[in-house]
């Protein structure tokens, strides 16, 4: 009797697993997208537990929220000092004013517009040429707009913004900026544009330049659309600054203009989701040099640098990567460079780099020297920075 039981049940629980395994067959077939549900979730997990292992790695155990990335890594912005008195928030040719607005309206090409410390919210529109925006101590612009398009909303030639700082600018199309930028040719120095939508947003009908000296462009960004940076027409030119945690997917600069050149200056991805450091989308002349850059664990885009991937519109497509240091930290594949598929017309010239981590792409080259990570090289661990870096700047950032 019990023989028999046995073998009814050992019967039964073999009919019943084929006809599980015959109904899973038949569920599949008739509903196919049950199956990749399946395994889709069953990846996924996979990934985000290699992540995780990845991530561990790279910071040996130790968590870090991007703001603590930001606070370890480098020092708070400063003000610069400066030695003129203000009697009233406003200045225009040695004459003051409480209001913003007449200070503006006073304002004739070549003048330079004083604004004393203090936060400010009433955007500023600048149609006249030749015009100098200074901030006498430290001066914060701050959630305003002009015309839905940006706290300073530019649509002369040759502005220069001094010693300034722009943050929590956002607007329903998603191009909020500290400066938009619609004439021809801009100077920043020693500018700190963060948590915005944008910081530099160019939309002028002719080719210009635009200057960026010892400034800081800190998480900007936002769906993709919007950048640190970006210039449609003009070209530009980065010296001594730093672009920290592009944010939503945004990349740190994009270049439409002729020529992109960046001397010593950082720009990092740290813990954020951003896309690419540099893209230059149609061509160009990138020229890259003593810089410092970093793509961290979470960046979305394993390509640190897109260069002609929209198509090429220029006549000159020349690439310089000369005296680098270049961290490769993204979590999964990286790609210091992505080029199109017809990259015969780019001239690429790599000399000295310095790259930590491993390049997938096929664009290495033997005049660099490359390591694996930063252990090998004896280097702080993520996300540190080595503060000998910068220190010929004027200010270093590094703490």
């Amino acid at each position: 009797m019990k023989a028999f039981i046995k073998k009814t049940v050992t019967n039964y629980l073999f009919l019943s697993g084929v006809l599980v395994h015959i109904l899973v067959i038949v569920l599949f077939v008739v509903q196919p997208f049950l199956f990749y549900k399946l395994t889709s979730k069953v990846t996924n997990y996979y990934y985000a537990w290699q992540k995780k292992q990845d991530y561990h790695a790279l910071t040996q155990g130790k968590k870090y929220t991007l703001t603590d990335e930001i606070n370890n890594v480098f020092y708070p912005w400063q003000a610069e000092p400066h030695s003129k008195v203000m009697l009233q928030n406003f200045e225009v040719n040695g004459i003051g004013f409480s209001d913003i607005s007449a200070a503006v309206s006073a304002l004739r090409t070549g003048d330079e517009l004083f604004i004393a410390a203090g936060t400010y919210n009433i955007p500023l529109t600048i149609s006249q040429n030749d015009i100098t925006i200074t901030g006498i101590g430290h001066v914060i612009f701050q959630r305003g707009v002009a015309a839905g398009k940006g706290f300073i909303l530019s649509k002369g030639n040759n502005l220069t913004i001094n010693n300034i700082e722009c943050r929590d600018i956002a607007v329903r199309d998603g191009n909020g900026a500290c400066v938009r930028h619609e004439g021809v040719n801009l100077t920043l120095n020693h500018v700190f544009f963060h948590r915005s939508q944008e910081g530099v947003l160019e939309t002028s009908r002719q080719a210009g330049v635009i200057k960026i000296i010892n400034s800081r462009f800190e998480r900007l960004g936002f769906n993709g659309q919007a950048h640190g940076i970006y210039t449609n027409k003009a070209s530009l030119y980065i010296e001594q600054s730093l672009f920290i945690a592009a944010k939503s997917q945004g990349h740190a600069i994009k270049v439409r203009g002729k020529k992109l050149t960046i001397e010593q200056s950082i720009i990092v991805s740290l813990s954020s989701d951003d896309s690419r450091l540099i893209d230059m989308p149609n061509g160009g002349e990138l020229l890259v040099v003593n810089s410092l850059l970093g793509q961290g664990p979470n960046s979305v885009n394993g390509q640190m640098i897109g260069y002609g991937l929209e198509g090429m519109s220029h006549q000159r497509n020349t690439i310089n990567l000369i005296d680098n240091v270049i961290y490769l930290e993204r979590i999964g594949t990286n790609y210091l460079l992505a080029l199109p598929k017809d990259n015969s017309l780019i001239t690429l010239t790599q000399n000295n780099n310095m790259i930590i981590g491993e390049d997938s792409s096929h664009f290495t080259d033997a005049t660099n020297t490359y390591f694996s990570d930063r252990a090998e090289l004896g280097l702080p661990l993520y996300p540190k920075l080595p503060n000998s870096f910068c220190d010929s700047w004027r200010y270093c950032p590094i703490n």
